[in-house]
């Protein structure tokens, strides 16, 4: 299959690798530092596994459509992303395996053909062609909203050939809300603390709230129609004990001065909680507190000094 991995940072980069290796025709595209470290040295994951793979990497689109392009961008990057590469996007199945909400709908704005996907496969960019594979975990792909397609069933496929555990769901809308409503809980309290997800497990008062803002995220989810998967408190449990060491996403992103994926996580279970009558305060509070760390600091180490 000819896949294109648009947004190749530390999980598209790791996905793209393992698809490679496994005989798929794949193509990253990426940052330039990235890109060039790549194609000199080729790209090596590190972590799970140990290798060094000759994937081709380019800062720009292929002119050839391809199959499939996996959207593996930050949230707030994803319409800059596909405005670039309209060209190829137009009637093109694209998977996001995006952080937030709404990502799908922007593809479909754009003309592609959206698939939904979650990845609790943890990886970090250390260095430009470097990924290190810090947690193995389980992917769901699924035609967006709901449904089921056999090009969906074949991505599954090869996803699991190359090492990637994946199952499909008829219902990935449910997923895709379900890992969003425990990010907007576990993600903004551990960067506001800086800590380990495992914190918040081992300390009563943090997981308490963790909880309520969770029971609020599916509150707002169950209004707007959604049929929830699997339970977030449950998830909730889940992803603390298997990530306890792991500081979650939001924080690298602050720590290093980016922006974050607030306004696509919390940001968003506040949007829907207004579009159906109701108020979402847990989420607006954290939602306010990330978006003032990022106006006020522009990165967590200009107040705290660089994580150790």
């Amino acid at each position: 299959m000819k896949i294109y991995v648009l947004g190749a940072g530390a999980i598209g980069s790791l996905f793209g690798g393992l698809l490679f290796a496994a005989g798929e025709d794949v193509v990253l595209i990426g940052r330039k530092p990235h890109v060039d470290a790549i194609n000199k040295r080729g790209l090596r994951i590190t972590g799970i596994i140990e290798e060094v793979i000759k994937v081709p990497a380019t800062i720009s689109p292929p002119e050839e459509k391809p199959d499939l392009i996996i959207l593996a961008t930050k949230s707030y990057s994803t319409v800059e992303a596909l405005r670039a590469s309209k060209a190829i996007v137009e009637d093109t199945w694209i998977l996001s395996i995006q952080n937030g909400i709404g990502n799908e709908d922007e593809i479909r704005k754009f003309g592609g053909k959206p698939i939904g996907g979650i990845t609790t496969n943890g990886a970090i960019l250390v260095s430009s062609g470097v990924v290190k594979w810090t947690g193995k975990g389980i992917t769901v792909v699924g035609l967006y909203p709901k449904g089921r397609h056999t090009f969906v069933d074949k991505i599954s496929e090869i996803f699991n050939r190359a090492g990637l555990e994946t199952i499909v769901s008829e219902n990935i809308e449910g997923w895709i809300w379900a890992k969003a409503i425990v990010n907007s809980a576990i993600n903004p309290i551990g960067t506001l603390l800086r800590v380990k997800n495992g914190a918040i497990l081992d300390n009563e008062e943090l997981l308490s709230v963790a909880v309520e803002v969770v029971k609020e995220g599916c509150k707002v989810a169950t209004q707007n129609g959604v049929k929830l998967e699997v339970h977030p408190i449950d998830l909730l449990f889940q992803t603390l004990k298997k990530t306890r060491e792991n500081y979650n996403s939001m924080l690298q992103d602050i720590l290093k001065g980016r922006k974050t994926e607030i306004d696509y996580i919390n940001g968003k279970i506040v949007e829907y909680a207004k579009s159906v009558g109701l108020e979402a305060p847990l989420n607006f509070l954290l939602w306010g507190l990330i978006k003032g760390m990022e106006k006020l600091h522009g990165g967590v180490e200009n107040v705290w000094g660089k994580r150790e």
